[in-house]
């Protein structure tokens, strides 16, 4: 099966329709400039994953309705918020090829844009959602908070452990997967098994995907719109790193002190003239691939993908149960 997002959407026909309908009547404004800034971000949207997995898991468990396109339409905004406040956290400049809010029009209107959409989705679901659907959405957005937080800390002292990781991950990318997706269940009427099948999956995928994005960021040759190490530019210590530590535990803490030069000398220079920060980047991927890190993370990875794919045992056959096997195989093999 073809896992394109263009594909997908195609698929989803007139459900595609319904959830971006839903999306933009929800992000309406009275403020001029508030509108301008939205069509700009609606003008370069990703490949809405999230929107398309919550309408693909409705469709596995039931029939797809006027909530479904609501939780579809709040988990985008819910993402894009949060996409606009770390861009500002992390003084981005650019976002999948272009510029992004904080730079096209100011870090200030980032962040109230990314109240706005936050709010908005929120909204969105008290208006149209049971009670189990708003404590979903809520808890997930006290976790994302929680995760970045952590990751901040731990970037800081650079002492992450891999269970530091794991949590970081999961309150970072798999509550959101978990949000989209159980939320596509509950709006159809899923049977309790459905729910914990489209929970357990959702974890499982929002773990590999993260992984798999850890990986690419040390791989110089993917077209992922990221900057090459730009992970380690903000000193955080993702599993082919920590892959790489547990195979070569006798060059730990040497690892973890060049790490932390990184925050000393942002840009500096060496004696040489070169960037110091360019250097200890390139000796610790140096060290990440001659110690297996890459695979290391690779094995994890395909774990939580064969996982994923089990999970979804319980619902019945169908077009849209396929689709949500065939992306979790692809999501242990994807570059971009």
């Amino acid at each position: 099966m073809n896992l394109d997002a263009g594909v997908a959407k195609k698929i989803l026909g007139s459900a595609y329709k319904n959830y971006r309908d839903a999306l933009c009547k929800a992000i309406e404004s009275e403020e001029p400039y508030l509108n301008r800034i939205n069509r700009y971000v609606l003008s370069n949207e990703g490949k809405e994953l999230r929107p398309i997995l919550s309408l693909f898991m409705g469709m596995a468990c039931g029939t797809l309705n006027n909530i479904s396109y609501c939780c579809a339409a709040a988990t985008e905004m819910l993402h894009t918020a949060t996409l606009m406040h770390d861009d500002v956290a992390d003084n981005a400049t650019m976002r999948r090829f272009s510029p992004t809010v904080g730079a096209k029009f100011s870090p200030a209107a980032a962040v109230l844009t990314g109240d706005f959409w936050l709010s908005r989705a929120l909204g969105l679901i008290i208006e149209n959602c049971e009670k189990p659907t708003l404590s979903l959405f809520t808890k997930t957005i006290l976790d994302i908070s929680q995760g970045e937080l952590l990751q901040m800390d731990k970037a800081y002292s650079a002492n992450t452990t891999e269970e530091d990781y794991n949590r970081i991950i999961y309150c970072k990318t798999a509550v959101l997967f978990k949000a989209a997706m159980l939320s596509g269940a509950y709006s159809v009427g899923a049977e309790e098994l459905f729910c914990k099948a489209a929970a357990d999956y959702s974890i499982k995928l929002g773990m590999a995907f993260q992984i798999r994005d850890d990986i690419l960021d040390y791989s110089s040759n993917m077209n992922t719109g990221k900057d090459f190490g730009s992970d380690l530019k903000e000193r955080k210590i993702t599993l082919p790193l920590l892959g790489a530590m547990a195979n070569s535990p006798k060059d730990e803490e040497s690892i973890r002190e060049k790490i932390r030069e990184i925050e000393e000398l942002p840009n500096g220079a060496d004696s040489a003239g070169g960037g110091k920060t360019e250097r200890v980047i390139a000796e610790i991927f140096e060290f990440v691939l001659s110690n297996k890190g890459i695979e290391y993370a690779q094995q994890r990875l395909e774990k939580y993908c064969i996982e994923a794919a089990e999970a979804l045992a319980p619902l019945p056959s169908s077009d849209a149960k396929n689709y949500l096997v065939g992306f979790a195989e692809y999501v242990g093999k994807r570059n971009v």
